[in-house]
């Protein structure tokens, strides 16, 4: 336990470095935008500074985001109808009790959900895609929605069904929840278990989702479907929980440990920790060899770490005990 703690420790120390680095960049608006940076790189501050305590930044930003980007319909000025990064907005808004942005988000997100429950990456495309629809899906649980949390649901777990090959997976559907293999679709994208670096988050999100709707509902189909996610992930090359893609899947691994006692979820999102203290940069931010050497994914992923580090600590500490 004792070594454990430590580990915890050098995590925990990981992502208040990350959040400094990150605020470092705050604006005196309180703004996110400057010289060079994209003017949609924003949306997952707040919930990552919230986590760490640094709340009134969060206020900050989010006040500017109110004042400067939140649109009458509820979407975010300049990011092209990205569902994936309004679901990001909504949460971190939401859990600060920021009701005025959240609630026209979740507006706007509602308005671009297909026929089958599940949504498109970016509001003008023709397919759902998993990264989108799961991660809208624990939004809809934030907010209370679970008649829109279970349609969503009923779309991933049709999205698993219909998977045709066990080391494959693959993460769009149709607007009425086909799926889309090499068969009917030669361009369509999936994650492959004999290949590295792979976007192993199309499968974390579910994780994270069922393991919440396990959590709302005590439904076991949840647990099971995950149970067959984390296997699958287990299958996949020696980077599954060593990559910069992997942070989803670890959560998603911690909260199924949490909910089972599956020793192989706790090990495998601890790699990823133990991932993120390794390659952390010295000023807090994080980039990798196949990514440009940008600000933007220095900063992104200390903001996206932060939150899947963080929130796995606390998962870890409630169930072992450790502090």
């Amino acid at each position: 336990m004792g070594q454990l703690k430590e580990r915890v420790n050098a995590y925990r120390k990981a992502c208040q470095k990350a959040v400094d680095f990150q605020i470092s960049f705050l604006q005196p608006d309180g703004g996110y935008i400057w010289e060079g940076y994209p003017s949609d790189a924003f949306h997952k501050q707040p919930y990552a500074w919230q986590l760490l305590g640094r709340t009134s930044e969060a206020e900050r930003l989010l006040n500017w985001v109110k004042a400067n980007k939140l649109e009458p319909d509820g979407q975010l000025t300049g990011f092209n109808g990205d569902m994936y990064k309004h679901n990001w907005l909504f949460k971190g808004a939401h859990k600060l009790g920021r009701f005025d942005i959240s609630y026209p988000l979740m507006n706007y997100i509602l308005s671009c959900q297909a026929p089958c429950g599940g949504f498109p990456h970016f509001a003008g495309d023709k397919l759902t895609r998993s990264l989108a629809t799961s991660w809208a899906g624990v939004s809809m649980l934030y907010n209370g929605d679970m008649d829109n949390a279970e349609k969503i649901a009923k779309c991933c777990i049709s999205m698993i069904e219909q998977q045709p090959d066990e080391n494959k997976f693959y993460f769009k559907t149709t607007f009425d929840g086909k799926l889309m293999t090499d068969a009917n679709n030669p361009d369509t994208e999936y994650i492959d278990t004999t290949k590295t670096k792979q976007c192993y988050w199309e499968v974390g999100f579910i994780m994270i989702f069922f393991c919440r709707m396990y959590q709302a509902t005590g439904e076991q189909k949840y647990l099971d479907y995950t149970k067959g996610l984390l296997d699958f992930m287990l299958r996949c090359r020696e980077d599954n929980y060593e990559y910069w893609g992997s942070g989803k899947s670890a959560l998603g691994s911690a909260l199924y440990y949490s909910l089972t006692g599956d020793e192989r979820g706790k090990e495998a999102a601890l790699r990823f920790c133990e991932f993120v203290v390794r390659t952390q940069r010295a000023e807090g931010g994080f980039q990798y060899e196949d990514e440009p050497d940008e600000l933007i994914i220095y900063v992104d992923h200390a903001a996206c770490f932060t939150v899947w580090v963080g929130e796995t600590i606390m998962v870890l500490e409630g169930v072992d005990g450790i502090s």
